[in-house]
């Protein structure tokens, strides 16, 4: 491994590693926050889909520090430097906003009122509704967009989706077998939004890995 090759697989290093660090102390101060009765309440199937939509929030605050301080974004975000975020704002202010909103439907289906969970603080329809709404937003949004994306950025793209359904169908698969053979496993709706978002981001990651643009 040259020099510079051994420089830039530090600085990515390091650089997950603080913001796994402040991920974990955000996660764990809005888990404080929630109350241990609330989680107690939840359940685990609930609490992990609270968690994923944390991580979705949790990045697109990153990215949205990036755009709003270029300097210090490029410190902390894997960039090549300032000027590299301005160049991407558009995208990266699409992509901020995506994972935001993500973030807060998911956030709200976990502590959305229904069946073994009365104490919800959120009502099933304001979770159901921002679903709904997130979804055709979605739709409308990647339409709009679909030209504004260069050749690169589409391959990632397709490439992520398809590591997210690989990983998915393997994990619920043999959830669900080992379900309904009576192992134990008990696969709930909710294990399966939570499945299919985190792979999402797994997906992404693996196909930016693959690449090499983990350590630019």
């Amino acid at each position: 491994m040259t020099g510079n090759r051994a420089s830039q697989v530090k600085a990515s290093a390091l650089k997950m590693l603080v913001g796994a660090m402040v991920g974990a102390g955000f996660s764990a101060a809005a888990l404080a926050l929630a109350g241990a009765g609330l989680l107690d309440a939840m359940g685990p199937s609930r609490v992990a889909l609270a968690g994923v939509g944390l991580v979705y929030l949790l990045m697109g605050a990153f990215v949205g520090f990036g755009l709003v301080a270029p300097q210090a974004g490029a410190k902390l975000l894997n960039v090549g430097d300032a000027d590299e975020l301005r160049d991407e704002r558009s995208t990266l202010a699409q992509s901020t906003a995506v994972m935001g909103i993500t973030g807060i439907v998911l956030v709200l289906l976990a502590l959305a009122r229904g069946p073994g969970f009365a104490a919800g603080p959120v009502s099933a329809e304001v979770a159901i509704g921002a679903l709904l709404l997130s979804t055709a937003a979605g739709v409308c949004a990647s339409w709009r967009w679909r030209g504004a994306f260069d050749e690169l950025s589409w391959q990632l793209g397709l490439e992520g989706c398809l590591w997210a359904f690989c990983l998915s169908w393997v994990i619920l698969s043999l959830w669900a077998a080992a379900d309904f053979l009576g192992f134990g496993a008990v696969l709930s709706p909710i294990d399966v939004v939570t499945t299919l978002s985190a792979m999402l981001l797994l997906g992404s990651f693996v196909a930016i890995g693959k690449r090499g643009m983990m350590t630019r």
